[in-house]
């Protein structure tokens, strides 16, 4: 099998997605080992993907701004605080299923409702100190993406 690009080499490595053959030279330009347009494809995936999730934290912390539902009397004024809660929700949920992968697979309708409810007060919790470093790292795969 000779490589891809360059059809006079012999291929010494397959590209990991489509298994194309390539040289020494194609086989070092990325990692893990891709032809060129399977790298393009990966790298406009990652784009949309990186985009979509600052996009998704963004859209969190408007509508709990907007929606303002820790206001109470005493303390109207709660937008900020609101916004934050609910993209940390977001963001303890990312972080407890990656870290925390537990799924409760039997049990009686009353432990589901107890499981779920606590696992919300986990992700609330969680999210509140890591919320933070979710959209720093979200700006950053959109910057990494880009490059």
């Amino acid at each position: 099998m000779n490589c891809f690009n360059h059809i006079q080499e012999p291929a010494v490595a397959q590209c990991s997605d489509c298994a194309k053959g390539l040289c020494p030279e194609c086989a070092a330009k990325y990692q893990p080992i891709l032809c060129t347009p399977c790298f393009q494809k990966r790298k406009q995936g990652e784009i949309w993907r990186s985009i979509f999730s600052m996009l998704f934290l963004i859209a969190l912390f408007v509508m709990g701004f907007k929606w303002n539902f820790l206001e109470t009397k005493g303390f109207e004024d709660m937008r900020w605080m609101s916004g934050y809660v609910l993209m940390a929700v977001w963001s303890g949920y990312l972080f407890a299923e990656k870290f925390i992968p537990y799924k409760m697979i039997a049990g009686t309708n009353w432990q589901w409702v107890f499981y779920y409810i606590f696992k919300l007060l986990l992700f609330v919790v969680i999210g509140v100190f890591t919320a933070p470093f979710t959209c720093l790292w979200a700006v950053y795969r959109v910057i990494r993406a880009f490059r």
